[in-house]
């Protein structure tokens, strides 16, 4: 297939939008804010349906917003296209790891809590034990000093 890379940029644009699950409406308004005019949604649809030609800024900016090298949204190069996708899931799984860290760690911290407060007689009643037994497996003896590290969300 031969197609031009207006074509091709409309079909990406559209590919990638739908990927995040945005509107046509918040991309207008995330390139807007990029930039720093108003953009109507109206020419985010028109650009996708190929009755608009899009400009270069709103290209470079519509890239950012939707956090992709410009070249996957004009490349005719299915193996460029691959590896710009490659890294982008590389980039989101990076950071989706860095949160995953962050949300057991704090998890680790709370149950520390819940730990520390369930040597109480009241509390013991009131938290199921099979519960406080998932705690005390989840939280490492006290004369452990081995700070946590990274483990896998599968550990």
């Amino acid at each position: 297939m031969n197609s031009l890379p207006g074509d091709l940029f409309a079909r990406r644009l559209r590919q990638e939008r739908e990927r995040l699950g945005i509107s046509q409406a918040e991309l207008a308004r995330r390139i807007a804010e990029i930039l720093g005019t108003n953009v109507d949604p109206s020419a985010v649809t028109r650009i996708e349906q190929q009755i608009r030609a899009v400009r270069l800024d709103e290209a470079v900016a519509a890239a950012k917003a939707l956090d992709v090298p410009l070249a996957l949204l004009v490349a005719d190069d299915h193996e460029a296209e691959s590896e710009a996708q490659l890294q982008q899931y590389l980039a989101d799984l990076a950071l989706a790891q860095r949160e995953w860290e962050k949300s057991r760690l704090e998890v680790l911290r709370i149950t520390r809590a819940i730990q520390a407060l369930g040597g109480s007689a009241e509390l013991q009643a009131r938290i199921d034990p099979r519960l406080m037994d998932s705690i005390d497996a989840r939280v490492p003896l006290e004369d452990e000093t081995e700070e946590p590290g990274p483990t896998s969300p599968s550990a």
